[in-house]
């Protein structure tokens, strides 16, 4: 037999082919139904009624089960007789699930007239473990303030709990896990005397891991500003190829005091200072001149009256590189 004729006789076959009988069962609730949400080893029963709308007895049997669903009642244990009802209970069990979850069972009869029945149904299971917010912020944060932030988790399940953090920490954050039952707190402290010179603000990263199956990880992250009294505009001096070999660094007081610039020390070779101001005031200027012929990085120690802690700038002459610190501002030779 030609490939022709194969289709013919397929499209004969086809188009020959008996139609289902109507529909001999009436269910009730139709359609799919939506359980709601569950909880992560929570158990929902769903009630069906099958009506035999035919004057003849009629059984069901079950060709397809998904996952975590079981069927029973009287609809399964023997026919349904003529113009009868018999009821049937849909049970899921949502434990190994999390999440949107869609479920259906096909149902076949003893009437080869008959088509399939189905019961689709939604829910929602809400994840064992949750943690009450993924990112926290430090706010603005002074050089002697040691903020702390803190996560708390849960497990709805009452299970033991355990979360470590997962990968190595930046030097200025300290994070401690204190766990105890299904409960666990992640306290992260900031620490600005570690934050490197010039550094103002920050977004960081802590990823954690933890024994929850379906809740493995997660990510949280960490916002934090820091302030000096006296702040250094820029934060950090870059000097450039084919640019001016002094530069002005600009000092200003955040509430308006005057102050005074009581030592200015360089860490480093490569460039030297101006004079200071003798005399008080909401702000200063001070120049920084370029002497290295070649690349050369230093450190910018300040210390100014009624303040402990000093203001470190990084000051640096990158000719080849420099374009590639985006994170570097240069400010021109301004004069008072």
């Amino acid at each position: 037999m030609g490939t022709g004729s194969i289709l013919i006789w397929m499209a004969l076959g086809c188009a020959t082919a008996a139609p289902f009988a109507p529909p001999r069962l009436t269910i009730e609730p139709a359609g799919r139904v939506d359980l709601g949400e569950l909880g992560p080893l929570e158990t929902r029963t769903q009630d069906y009624t099958f009506a035999n709308a035919s004057a003849a007895p009629i059984s069901l049997r079950v060709l397809d089960l998904a996952p975590g669903v079981t069927l029973a009642g009287p609809a399964l244990q023997g026919p349904i007789p003529p113009f009868a009802s018999a009821r049937l209970a849909l049970r899921v069990d949502s434990e190994d699930w999390v999440g949107p979850q869609f479920r259906n069972v096909r149902l076949g009869t003893d009437d080869p007239g008959q088509g399939d029945y189905y019961l689709p149904v939604r829910m929602t299971v809400r994840p064992d473990l949750t943690v009450d917010g993924t990112r926290r912020t430090f706010g603005d944060v002074g050089a002697h303030e040691s903020p702390v932030a803190v996560f708390t988790f849960a497990r709805e399940t009452g299970r033991p709990l355990s979360v470590r953090v997962a990968e190595p920490l930046p030097p200025y954050l300290e994070c401690e896990v204190l766990a105890q039952g299904p409960r666990a707190r992640l306290a992260c402290t900031l620490r600005p005397g570690r934050v490197r010179a010039g550094m103002r603000m920050g977004l960081d990263l802590v990823r954690v891991e933890t024994n929850a199956p379906l809740q493995p990880g997660f990510n949280l992250y960490l916002a934090w500003r820091l302030h000096h009294p006296i702040e250094a505009i820029p934060a950090r001096v870059l000097f450039q190829a084919l640019q001016p070999d002094s530069l002005t660094l600009k000092l200003k007081s955040r509430n308006g005091a005057p102050f005074r610039i009581l030592a200015a020390e360089l860490e480093g070779d490569g460039f030297q200072l101006g004079p200071l101001s003798p005399r008080p005031a909401p702000e200063q200027r001070l120049g920084i001149r370029r002497t290295a012929p070649a690349s050369s990085r230093a450190t910018l120690v300040l210390r100014f009256t009624g303040e402990e802690e000093p203001l470190k700038v990084p000051v640096a002459f990158l000719p080849e590189t420099a374009s590639m610190d985006e994170g570097v501002i240069v400010v021109p030779n301004q004069s008072d």
